[in-house]
Formats: structure tokens, C-alpha cells, sequence
């Protein structure tokens, strides 16, 4: 298992710029939704839930297709020999990876929250209080990415795909949209956001299953990608709505 970390440790030492570029990605992505949320609204503990649901979900998602991936690298390139060979178990392989994974997303959410902070974006207090909710926050995180990896790899391993690994995207997303409507009930927003969570749902399918398995007409596919598209487009007009409203303001 330390064999293991130190491999990745090592890589991830030659390759620092692509922790940085991972580390963009993830600042594009969270500023953006937390926008969204206070475009929604300014109550402060909506905001608090928001952005902690935003960090849990990055955290576990990447942590977790990572780890499997490293795995899924491994059955591809025939090396999984070489684990009975050095005497490591599978089980230890993918506790390693996932713990490796978790602490290279957590620094770097963490790294997002502090330029968060620095741009004025959001404002965080330290305490004793809210480090000893972190440490109890971390342990549990780590544990359900581990049970969920545990079961991916097994799904991993019997079917030799890396597929089932997006699934836990998917399923994060059901969730995020079935959420959606609520938040939008006195917007004309409504009927297609409850459109969003039937097209993940389809996308689970198709990722679970060879899509030889799933035909749809082609219609039904420009509907999906249509509704994602309009929620998209929807909160991109809501962040720039409130960006230029600011700004307005702010000059007049």
C-alpha cells in the first residue's frame, strides 16, 4: 500500500502542471454554481448547503473515478500479474488509490475556497469548532468513497469496462436535478428542468449498458441533449443576468 502512494506521489512530482490545470477546472467549476445558488438565493445557510454539496459531490465523484481508472489502466495494459507477483491485494490497491485521489481533490478544493476567499467571493472563518467538523467531514468522505470505489472496482473487474465508473456522475446529477424544479417553481423554467432527471437517467443506461442494448429514435436524442442544453443556458443567463446588474449598479 505505501508502495502504491509513493508511486503516485512520485508521478504526480514530474507531472505538478497538471495538478494545476485539474485545480482550474475545478475553481471554473464550483464558482459558477455557487453563483447560481445566489442567484437564487441570499439566504446564507442555502448557500453554506449549496457550496458544501458542491464540494462533497466533486470529491467523491473524482476520488472515485480516478481510483477506478488507475485500476481499469491496469487490467487493460495486462499489469494485474504483477500484483500476485509483489503480493498486493486488490482490496489494498484500491484503498491506497482512493485515499491518494481524496487528498489530492481535497487540496485542491480547499486551494479553490482560499481563492475564493481572496477574491472576496465568499468569507471563511476559522475556529476550533469548524476544524474539528472538518476532521470529522474528512473521515466520513473518505469512507463513502472507499465503499463506493470498493464497489465500482467490483463492477470493474467482472466486466473488464470502465463505464460503471460514470455512473456515479449520473446518479449525482438525478439527484442535483430532481432538486432543480423545486428551486424554480416560480420561474416558466419549470416543466423543463422535470424533463433534466429523466435524461440522466437515460444516460445511466446507456453508460451501465452497451448502447447496442438502448436504440432510441433519433428525435428522442436531440430532446435530451436539447433540456440539458436549456438548463445550462439557464444558469449561464442567471450568473451573467446578475454579473452585468453589478455592474450597472455599481458605475451608476
Amino acid at each position: 500500500m505505501i508502495s502504491i502512494l509513493m508511486k503516485n506521489i512520485f508521478f504526480y512530482k514530474r507531472n505538478w502542471k497538471e495538478l494545476l490545470l485539474n485545480t482550474l477546472r475545478i475553481y471554473l467549476s464550483v464558482v459558477p454554481f455557487y453563483y447560481f445558488a445566489l442567484a437564487q438565493s441570499n439566504d446564507i445557510e442555502n448557500l453554506r448547503f449549496t457550496l458544501l454539496t458542491i464540494i462533497i459531490a466533486g470529491i467523491i465523484s473524482n476520488t472515485v473515478i480516478a481510483a477506478n481508472y488507475e485500476l481499469y489502466q491496469e487490467i487493460i495494459s495486462g499489469k494485474m500479474s504483477n500484483f500476485r507477483i509483489a503480493n498486493v491485494k486488490i482490496f489494498e490497491y484500491i484503498l491506497a488509490q482512493t485515499v491518494f485521489y481524496f487528498f489530492i481533490y481535497l487540496i485542491q478544493y480547499v486551494f479553490v475556497l482560499i481563492l475564493m476567499n481572496v477574491y472576496g467571493i465568499i468569507y471563511i472563518k476559522i475556529s476550533s469548532y469548524a476544524l474539528l467538523n472538518a476532521a470529522i467531514f474528512i473521515v466520513i468522505i473518505i469512507a463513502i468513497s472507499s465503499i463506493i470505489s470498493g464497489l465500482l472496482a467490483a463492477f470493474t473487474l467482472k466486466t473488464k469496462r470502465f463505464a460503471y465508473s460514470s455512473l456515479l456522475i449520473s446518479i449525482l446529477l438525478i439527484f442535483s436535478a430532481c432538486y432543480m424544479p423545486y428551486r424554480l417553481l416560480k420561474s416558466g423554467f419549470k416543466i423543463v428542468a422535470l424533463l433534466l432527471p429523466f435524461t440522466y437517467i437515460i444516460n445511466i443506461f446507456k453508460s451501465a449498458f452497451s448502447a447496442d442494448y438502448l436504440i432510441f429514435p433519433i428525435e428522442i436524442m436531440y430532446l435530451i441533449l436539447m433540456v440539458q442544453i436549456l438548463v445550462l443556458r439557464f444558469i449561464l443567463v442567471k450568473i451573467l443576468s446578475r454579473f452585468f446588474n453589478e455592474l450597472i449598479n455599481s458605475t451608476i
